[in-house]
């Protein structure tokens, strides 16, 4: 199984404090250019982007693959030597295939998958669970955008994922990836005890997240009680084309870091 998977930032906020000794993550959400022609241009220049940064984990969202057209985000992991996991409910035999990818640089000492469903209609789901030193983190991956923006859908395909990271979660500090039609007001009262990272949605047009023309868009949750001291870049591509006061938008990059104390040890899985 594969292991799933010019230049500027825009610090947008720091928030809170944490012990200089607390472990941070940085987790990055991001939609690479869809076009053949314009990866094969501009994914130099993304490898030294994300070298930069140095996230810890990568979450791509919208990765298609074909026998003519590899996954671009594994690509992405064997240069920058991350895991690669290519998250899709599409079968193996079907010749293209769709879905998101979670590429972490950390040991994976867990993954799995599994289908959200909704009015006749799902989405793949995927998780990695991390070994960062001493501490373990669960990272899930997921895309709740279904067709015609279905309520009904969103709300059926949100229970599933409680329902699988309080079957999955196993205590661990846990953060949700992903990409929502729902608005942020649903998607807090869908997934009660994590947090958007990004808490303004109401951001210009020109600081918003890519790809997300309705809902809260593109973001990382966090279990309020396990993760602290929250920072937020917007993650930029700046082209020959459009010069450097006109960049485009790739997606996010949050800061997080681990809350280490006995009680967190001891809370009820989410």
């Amino acid at each position: 199984m594969v292991r799933w998977g010019y230049l500027g930032l825009l610090v947008l906020s720091f928030a809170g404090a944490a012990e200089p000794t607390a472990p941070a993550l940085k987790v990055a959400t991001l939609r690479l250019p869809s076009e053949a022609v314009q990866w094969t241009e501009q994914r130099e220049r993304i490898v030294a982007l994300l070298q930069e940064l140095h996230p810890d984990v990568i979450a791509v969202q919208q990765v298609r693959q074909s026998p003519d057209a590899p996954n671009p985000a594994c690509w992405l992991a064997s240069r920058l030597q991350y895991n690669c996991d290519f998250i899709t409910a599409d079968p193996p035999s079907q010749p293209l295939r769709q879905g998101n990818v979670l590429l972490s640089r950390d040991s994976v000492v867990e993954d799995g998958i599994t289908l959200l469903h909704g009015a006749n209609q799902f989405s793949a789901a995927g998780m990695q669970r991390l070994q960062r030193g001493s501490n373990t983190v669960n990272v899930y991956l997921v895309r709740i955008r279904p067709e015609n923006d279905d309520a009904s859908a969103r709300e059926h395909q949100a229970a599933d994922l409680r329902t699988w990271i309080a079957a999955t979660g196993d205590g661990y500090p846990s953060l949700v990836v992903g990409d929502f039609s729902a608005s942020t007001g649903e998607l807090v009262e869908q997934l009660p005890g994590f947090q958007p990272a990004r808490k303004n949605p109401a951001a210009r047009r020109s600081e918003a997240i890519p790809g997300a023309p309705s809902g809260h868009g593109m973001d990382v949750l966090y279990q309020v009680r396990r993760f602290a001291d929250v920072a937020q870049q917007m993650v930029r591509l700046t082209s020959e084309e459009d010069g450097p006061t006109n960049p485009r938008p790739l997606g996010l990059m949050v800061t997080v870091r681990l809350i280490e104390t006995d009680e967190a040890a001891t809370q009820d899985p989410p």
